[in-house]
């Protein structure tokens, strides 16, 4: 009885996978991260983000166009395979994926080694982090691409205005602690904050909020203005970094 529940349970989980992933012809790479399939829709590369090409004018940033370059000769005009995660789809409506090769290599991990892209670590889709948490550990460590870049250095809190919004690293001390509908805050200051869903505190971080008041910490993430202050979404510990 139990070795079929055991056959039943692995067949399960061995179909499940196999639905999770599908092949796919890329059409176009729009930036370093973020490619369009031959059925027209938009893909994003789950685990890491790239620096942004410049907008409206704008100038790109250090290494855009180099991660943009990198991809494209990666995988424009080929056949690959996708793998998705739990969340199939952001609230842009772009498909989320990892994209393999032909060979078996992890496009993510091979950008992240480069020193083109930074890890992220957004919930549930986060399969691949200990793998793209070394990939980068392995760029940073070696000085490559983005971490040869002045530019990208963590920026102390004190500096920041409400025009650095965007991806970016920060760093500052954690003075505060609060709750407030279900969200907690860690406030870096009078006007920048971290904020962590309780129920993603609960399900990846250690200890409590509590435990982080008093420590100096670097935090990744994507900076929004709301009513003169700016918050970073920080979902999982891996895009928060205690230095003390």
């Amino acid at each position: 009885m139990k070795q079929a529940l055991f056959t039943s349970a692995f067949l399960f989980w061995a179909l499940l996978s196999a639905a999770a992933a599908e092949e796919a012809q890329v059409r176009h790479v729009l930036d370093g991260d973020t490619v369009i399939l031959a059925n027209g829709k938009h893909l994003r590369l789950i685990g890491m983000n790239a620096p942004e090409l410049g907008k409206d004018g704008a100038p790109d940033q250090a290494y855009a166009m180099a991660a943009r370059q990198r991809l494209s000769a990666l995988v424009q005009g080929q056949r690959v395979s996708l793998k998705f995660e739990r969340e199939h789809a952001d609230h842009y409506g772009r498909l989320l994926a990892h994209i393999v090769l032909a060979n078996g290599q992890d496009v993510e991990q091979i950008l992240l080694n480069e020193g083109l892209a930074w890890t992220v670590a957004i919930p549930p889709n986060i399969d691949n982090l200990a793998d793209y948490l070394t990939a980068e550990n392995q760029a940073h460590s070696a000085q490559r691409g983005i971490w040869s870049e002045a530019a990208y250095a963590p920026k102390p809190v004190e500096q920041l205005t409400t025009l650095d919004t965007g991806f970016r690293l920060i760093e500052g001390k954690v003075l505060h602690q609060a709750r407030r509908r279900n969200i907690i805050y860690l406030d870096l200051s009078a006007r920048v904050s971290l904020v962590v869903a309780s129920s993603d505190w609960k399900k990846y971080y250690r200890g409590k909020p509590a435990d982080w008041v008093g420590r100096h910490v670097i935090a990744r993430g994507w900076l929004t203005q709301y009513k003169q202050r700016l918050h970073m979404r920080v979902p999982h510990p891996a895009m928060l970094t205690s230095i003390n």
